[in-house]
């Protein structure tokens, strides 16, 4: 019997919204809550994990004090980067993103419904222990999907936040969620 821990860490507090600039840098608090994780308990043997991040700079950036800590190597993988939106105007993504937020599985966009899916069949495909920096919207596809919740949000990760799922021999054996937000989410 095999079984793999996942650890699922949203990014830290970015320097601009999702809406208004492409690819943020962290603010000022999402790098002090960047390096706070070298100091979480529950992230105290990462030793044997393999390390993938998002492409997006403020989740590469939020991983780095760990990268550093355990001198590991990080692995860009696109899938597990933002929600995609096409071409949505700058200026209409964030009602975008709140439509879709409120939309039946069924409805959603076929781009999304590709995404979430080839978000699920990564995950279910690790073959060893990993932690992934990654997007609000990624977190919330994967366990919406294997919570089979009938709409692609479930719960506000707070920034930061761990999400742990255990697979065994590939499928889903338990998941708890990380610390949900406390405050407006900055979309």
């Amino acid at each position: 019997m095999s079984q793999i821990n996942l650890l699922l860490i949203r990014h830290g507090e970015a320097s601009e919204s999702w809406g208004d600039h492409p690819d943020p840098d962290l603010s000022k608090n999402g790098e002090a809550q960047a390096n706070s994780l070298i100091f979480k308990n529950e992230l105290e043997s990462l030793e044997d994990f393999q390390f993938i991040s998002s492409p997006k700079s403020r989740a590469k950036l939020t991983a780095q004090p760990l990268v550093d800590k355990f001198q590991k190597h990080l692995n860009i993988n696109s899938i597990y980067s933002e929600i995609p939106s096409g071409d949505i105007n700058k200026s209409d993504k964030k009602n975008w993103l709140r439509d879709i937020m409120q939309l039946d599985m069924d409805y959603l966009p076929e781009e999304v419904l590709k995404w979430k899916n080839n978000l699920v069949d990564d995950c279910l495909n690790l073959s060893r222990d990993t932690i992934i920096f990654t997007h609000f919207m990624v977190i919330n596809a994967l366990v919406s999907s294997i919570l089979k919740h009938s709409k692609i949000m479930y719960f506000y990760p707070d920034y930061v936040s761990i999400t742990k799922i255990t697979l065994t021999n590939n499928e889903i054996k338990n998941i708890v969620l990380g610390d949900e937000k406390k405050t407006i989410i900055n979309l």
